[in-house]
């Protein structure tokens, strides 16, 4: 049997009760924190708002755009709300296989599912742990860096993760699975482009193309629509076009059925990229443990893993930022804002707060530099040293940062973050609701429907 249609028999053929119990337990921590980021979004995201509006102008439909209290079409909804998932950057990652598995299975699972109607609690979570597998074994099979080739990988690999979880919800057997596969395949794609282009919105948006071409996909697929049958690993398929042709099938397949990569993603415990947690981390800790004080630092100087160069560099600019994604991808400022207030929050990274005079101050005693001893495995490794105007030096090595899979927010921690971006959503949400809502996701299972997560 093909690759691509292991894959579709898997998508198509697990069901609630199939699920390990801590492949249940991640659908819905993952669950909680992307509903969350995404109702945070609709406020605070930049252009995810001119795609929440044209949904809103293609008027109403069964599929609900997330905080704002109506429906659209399950397309326009999904790709409303895939705007939003990623606005922040401060979603789940699975560190290994570099994706966001739930950036754009989510809003694509959830526009279909509220079109569907009757999906139970127990449906649902079996949709999304499976889209969360399959992104991920996608990304984890690759053998080749995206970037050298001029892609962003992750929205490619996230839509046929959201495929995935929408053709299981729609029922697709293994064979209209694989072709649902294949045509969100000849939808999405996201260039680099954007890496080198200061205007460009699309780190923020991209995940929307993702979840409205998984939307897509499916239903014509489940209509009999057909592309081609081995979208993953043939001759015109995900590898050849994207990655020379290079990949580990063995990630595709050992343990299919039976290890679920979802359960092994990461939470972000602060909104920025995850190449500055270990730092902020540090910060946080010096500061509390050593009682240091902002005005008693002299110099700041942080040892970064080869993989994040582009935190520090060009070292103005990130001491300096002009918008809140430069900010989110700073060391320098992110390790700032921790020294300064002992805390990093949504808050830190409004427009507003970037010309927080203590923060640039302290940003400027930033010093960076790359250790090319460290592979890898060692990305998310940092140290961190404050030199004292006592003469004072302080040192603190992270390895695995706050949120990693092996060094995990608590479920408190994360329901604090859900509480925290429940605040700036659109349509505003009592924190009785909100706590609510969070109940509703930790029983879903047990849910004879989805109305827990209508907001």
């Amino acid at each position: 049997m093909s690759i691509s249609k292991q894959l579709a028999a898997h998508a198509s053929g697990t069901h609630f009760g199939d699920l390990p119990a801590q492949a249940v337990a991640a659908v819905k921590r993952s669950l909680l924190d992307a509903l969350g980021v995404t109702l945070a979004a609709g406020t605070l995201g930049q252009a995810s708002r001119a795609f929440v509006e044209t949904a809103r102008s293609s008027g109403q439909g069964p599929s609900r755009v997330i905080g704002f209290g109506f429906g659209a079409a399950p397309s326009l909804a999904a790709l409303a709300n895939g705007a939003m998932s990623h606005a922040l950057d401060y979603e789940d990652t699975h560190d290994a296989a570099l994706v966001h598995p739930h950036g754009i299975a989510l809003p694509a699972a959830l526009a279909v599912a509220q079109a569907v109607g009757g999906i139970t609690g127990a449906q649902f979570i079996a949709a999304l742990a499976v889209g969360a597998d399959i992104g991920c074994r996608l990304g984890l099979a690759m053998a080749d860096d995206d970037t050298r080739r001029g892609w962003t990988m992750r929205p490619l690999l996230g839509t046929y993760g959201a495929a995935a979880a929408v053709g299981k919800l729609l029922d697709l057997d293994e064979a209209r699975m694989v072709q649902a596969f294949a045509l969100a395949f000849n939808q999405a794609t996201c260039s680099s482009g954007f890496l080198s282009s200061p205007n460009s919105h699309m780190r923020e948006i991209r995940d929307a193309f993702g979840a409205q071409a998984a939307v897509i996909a499916a239903q014509l697929a489940a209509r009999g629509v057909n592309a081609y049958d081995q979208p993953i690993e043939g001759a015109h398929g995900l590898y050849a076009m994207y990655a020379g042709g290079r990949y580990d099938a063995s990630q595709l397949t050992s343990g299919l059925g039976r290890v679920f990569e979802g359960a092994n993603v990461s939470f972000k415990a602060w909104p920025s990229c995850r190449g500055t947690h270990s730092f902020i981390e540090a910060a946080l800790g010096l500061r509390e443990e050593a009682s240091v004080a902002p005005a008693s630092i002299a110099r700041i100087d942080a040892v970064v893993s080869p993989t994040f160069r582009i935190l520090f560099e060009p070292l103005a600019q990130k001491r300096s930022p002009q918008t809140a994604n430069d900010a989110k991808f700073s060391v320098p400022f992110s390790t700032a804002i921790a020294l300064v207030h002992g805390r990093v929050s949504l808050a830190d990274y409004l427009p507003l707060a970037l010309g927080d005079p203590e923060v640039l101050a302290m940003a400027r005693r930033v010093h960076c530099e790359v250790c090319d001893d460290w592979n890898f495995d060692d990305s998310l490794r940092g140290i961190l040293k404050l030199t004292l105007h006592d003469g004072r030096v302080l040192v603190r090595e992270i390895s695995r940062p706050l949120g990693d899979a092996r060094h995990p927010m608590s479920e408190a921690a994360l329901l604090a973050k859900f509480m925290d971006c429940v605040r700036y959503a659109a349509t505003p949400i009592a924190p009785e609701r909100a706590r609510r809502i969070a109940a509703g996701i930790a029983t879903l299972e047990r849910a004879p429907d989805l109305s827990a997560l209508d907001v």
